[in-house]
């Protein structure tokens, strides 16, 4: 009897150290997955930069440019069909551009300031029309994006000829981007250590395509202003740059680009409780050969690329 007693007794101990020692382990585990929240307001500052180098026939060609955004949007309550509706307003977009031997400039608090060349005007048109951009997401029951509204409306007054290139602007390709987006984190539970791989397929101006693979690691969480915020860094395996449909017309045509990454590393930083990645940064440094077509000819060339972006979100 006595050792039936010890036995019940040491599995007891048994089982609550077990219990102990699995608890923290599922505890670890948690879904960074982005949530669609209704009835909510935010407002997101953005700011990017690039800095490209081309050599061609011996020759380098710097270009840099840096971008800073805010943008305030609004999700409105669920109707009765189970949609729901989320407007992004763009409230100010300053860009600088340094081209060889000249700088252009626009900042949405002084639209009509006139570029320095009238041929860089058209350039200057299009931030006019994407700085006044309102686009509305609407998103079914199941919170699935299912239809991008606004982006024509905001740029049917430019030139037809310039529109043509703005096909990464196009609902579609709105819709393509925002659901690779959502796509970047994982519906299942993670836990400190674990890893994944993402794609991300980027449309650019001109019909060029910018495809990146990333590395995505949990490595736990931060105390950022007293809130608990798990943090995921990255690291960028491999890039392509292609450009199949270049508008109809161009002088310029990508033939081909043999791009490595040279640098490429992030992290994300998420509020699990509110389904909200709430700050986002990304550095990548791509270099390689490429080939370009100019007015018909064929130009051996060298390409060193480097982006980098930051985006931040707080509650309006």
């Amino acid at each position: 009897m006595t050792r039936l007693i010890r036995f019940r007794t040491q599995s007891i101990l048994l089982s609550a150290v077990a219990v102990m020692l699995i608890a923290p382990a599922l505890d670890a585990q948690v879904v960074l997955k982005s949530k669609i929240q209704p009835e909510t307001k935010r407002v997101t500052h953005v700011e990017n930069s690039t800095k490209q180098i081309l050599t061609l026939n011996g020759m380098d060609i710097e270009t840099e440019t840096t971008q800073f955004i805010v943008v305030h949007s609004s999700t409105g309550a669920r109707a009765a069909d189970g949609t729901l509706q989320s407007v992004e307003a763009i409230k100010k977009f300053q860009q600088e551009l340094k081209l060889p031997g000249i700088n252009v400039s626009f900042d949405s608090s002084n639209p009509n300031k006139q570029a320095p060349l009238p041929q860089l005007e058209p350039l200057l048109d299009v931030l006019r029309a994407v700085s006044k951009l309102k686009t509305t997401y609407t998103f079914n029951k199941s919170d699935k994006l299912v239809k991008v509204g606004g982006v024509e409306e905001a740029l049917k007054e430019l030139d037809p000829a310039v529109r043509k290139t703005l096909d990464h602007m196009n609902p579609d390709s709105l819709k393509e981007k925002w659901q690779n987006l959502f796509e970047t984190l994982p519906a299942k539970p993670v836990q400190v250590g674990d890893k994944w791989e993402h794609t991300s397929v980027n449309k650019l101006e001109a019909g060029q395509v910018l495809t990146v693979k990333r590395q995505y690691t949990y490595t736990g969480t931060i105390e950022q202003g007293g809130t608990t915020l798990h943090k995921v860094t990255t690291k960028s395996l491999e890039v392509s740059l292609t450009q199949d449909n270049p508008p109809e017309g161009s002088q310029a045509k990508l033939s081909e680009a043999k791009l490595k990454v040279a640098k490429g590393t992030g992290q994300l930083l998420i509020d699990v409780k509110r389904g909200l990645t709430v700050q986002a940064t990304d550095s990548l440094q791509m270099t390689g050969p490429l080939k370009m077509e100019i007015n018909g000819m064929s130009f051996d060339g060298q390409l060193d690329l480097t982006i980098a972006t930051k985006s931040t979100v707080q509650d309006d």
